[in-house]
């Protein structure tokens, strides 16, 4: 290969974590969802690059990460290759590795990862095993005159097993693994000046859980197929239809049964008159459901007025499907089947000053969320081991921006109202960042990266996130005291080469107390440091 350009980067990613006391399961990324303006987010399909990743799979942002190619000449060929690997305390091994070759036409691009370390945060503390997340990736694209073909195909392995720091159960058998294949196959083409977009995803899944300590024995089949037709013609029609199938198969009892869901959506901008003028309506997506025999109403809408930004959306989705020793009803899912209905209000206004003020109120409702219920001591087969309930939650975020000269401040307070199920539970989060950005040595050497100090206040409430059946519970099993973070993010250029160093929670970082084992959970022990190192070359054609 002739290489027109070769560019090395060094990184140096250092991932201290300390706590005062603890380390939340928010904040270490362990057994939580995202949270957005102090809302939880989980039972959500996401996407991995063009891949459609089902909500079945749980943590997935924290076992797999993009590779990222910067932007590429549009008008000629062009080749870059990527390789990063990274190691560190408590077996931390990842290997990154990429190749995108793109031309006015055509596109082609490939990414592999292999992760494997003790855990995160070390829940897994077997070095025999520790857990495995891996996944290929292709993508090739290619223009025609009026059309484009587009098509990705991804692997994605986990495999872990899980040791418990408890004495009354086995823990030799806890084991988790996943294993699915992800497709999507599309077509944008131009007809009679109608924009066109069908896409076909796929997703082929097979996932077991074992574990003692919480009686969940899970083994099933997943196969899911959606169809995507997109119809667009200038501001005045923009048609969406989605059809959706799963299928899934209990392994334990030999059994399967199918969810069936069409939505279907039009979006306008701006509603015409007599006199060819248009009043500003804003953005409005409406449609409706079909989830089996139920029809719901699917709105989005969003509009300006002067300097108020008003949202409003819904989302209905199938129930969560549950497997799990509890399932009594011989049908392999919690009977019911119901819609999980959402709603979500928003309120942001904007404040003309010198400095960049905004402040967001928003209001969540939702129906039908399944929740565990605790029997007590006395198990009673018969009964039913889940509850669909109705929830709510109200918070406010607060942001402001000041310019610098070498770069930028930038304060974020988010306040919870009261306790929920669909909430943190902790009433302030606070983050504040300082972003800079030096050009030193006549423009030969750069510094620029984020200062961050976070504060996350102690969740109070009896609510919780579980982890293993990826949904909100009625306790709170852990501890959950304040937390305080102070992170350092800092990109050092010399010449052609970069140095990164990666700082986070740099409290404590010098404690006197040997022992390391920090109690966050009647059954884990996690970690109180994570350091690793990493290496990163890019080459140019």
């Amino acid at each position: 290969m002739n290489h027109k350009k070769f560019y090395v980067s060094l990184s140096f990613l250092a991932s201290i974590v300390f706590t005062q006391e603890s380390i939340p399961f928010e904040i270490s990324k362990q057994f939580a969802v995202p949270a957005e303006n102090n809302q939880l987010i989980w039972n959500s399909d996401i996407s991995f690059n063009n891949l459609l990743i089902d909500k079945s799979s749980r943590n997935f942002k924290n076992k797999f990460e993009r590779l990222s190619f910067e932007v590429l000449p549009g008008d000629s060929s062009y080749v870059k290759s990527k390789f990063i690997y990274e190691f560190g305390d408590y077996g931390y091994d990842k290997l990154l590795v990429g190749l995108k070759k793109h031309s006015a036409n055509e596109t082609f691009q490939f990414s592999g990862s292999k992760k494997s370390y003790f855990g995160q945060y070390s829940e897994f503390s077997n070095a025999e095993n520790p857990p495995l997340s891996l996944f290929y990736q292709f993508d090739y694209s290619k223009k025609f005159e009026k059309n484009k073909l587009y098509s990705s195909i991804g692997y994605f392995r986990e495999e872990s097993q899980f040791n418990f720091n408890s004495a009354e159960f086995d823990s030799s058998l806890n084991s988790e693994f996943s294993d699915f294949l992800s497709l999507t196959i599309g077509n944008k083409f131009i007809k009679n000046d109608y924009n066109f977009d069908l896409q076909l995803n796929h997703v082929s899944k097979f996932e077991s859980l074992l574990l003692n300590e919480y009686a969940i024995n899970n083994k099933y089949d997943l196969e899911r197929n959606r169809l995507k037709a997109s119809i667009q013609k200038n501001n005045f029609l923009a048609l969406n239809v989605i059809l959706n199938n799963s299928y899934y198969f209990d392994e334990r009892i030999s059994n399967g049964f199918s969810l069936n869901a069409l939505t279907v959506t039009t979006q306008i901008n701006n509603f015409p008159t007599p006199t060819g003028s248009s009043y500003p309506v804003g953005e409005i997506v409406y449609g409706i459901d079909l989830i089996e025999d139920s029809v719901k109403p699917n709105i989005y809408y969003k509009n300006i007025f002067g300097n108020l930004d008003v949202v409003f959306k819904t989302r209905n989705q199938h129930s969560m499907v549950l497997f799990d020793v509890y399932d009594f009803d011989g049908k392999g899912r919690f009977r019911g089947n119901k819609v999980e209905e959402w709603k979500n209000l928003s309120l942001t206004y904007y404040f003309n000053t010198k400095i960049d003020f905004s402040a967001s109120l928003k209001y969540v409702e939702a129906s039908n969320i399944i929740v565990p219920i605790e029997l007590g001591e006395v198990f009673i087969p018969e009964s039913d081991r889940y509850e669909f309930i109705d929830d709510n939650m109200m918070s406010i975020q607060s942001n402001f921006k000041i310019p610098l000269k070498y770069g930028l401040l930038n304060f974020n307070h988010s306040y919870n109202f009261y306790d929920s199920l669909i909430s943190s539970n902790r009433n302030h989060i606070l983050r504040f960042d300082y972003l800079y950005n030096l050009s030193l040595v006549k423009n030969n050497l750069g510094l620029n990266g984020k200062l961050s100090l976070e504060y996350i206040s102690k969740n109070n409430s009896e609510m919780s996130f579980n982890y293993f059946k990826n949904m909100p519970e009625r306790r709170n099993n852990i501890d959950s005291d304040g937390y305080i973070n102070i992170s350092l993010n800092a990109d050092i250029s010399i010449s052609d080469v970069i140095l990164t160093v990666r700082l986070q929670n740099a409290l404590n970082k010098f404690s006197t107390d040997e022992n390391y084992s920090l109690r966050n959970h009647e059954y884990f022990n996690p970690i109180s440091s994570l350091l690793t190192f990493g290496v990163i070359w890019e080459f140019d054609d």
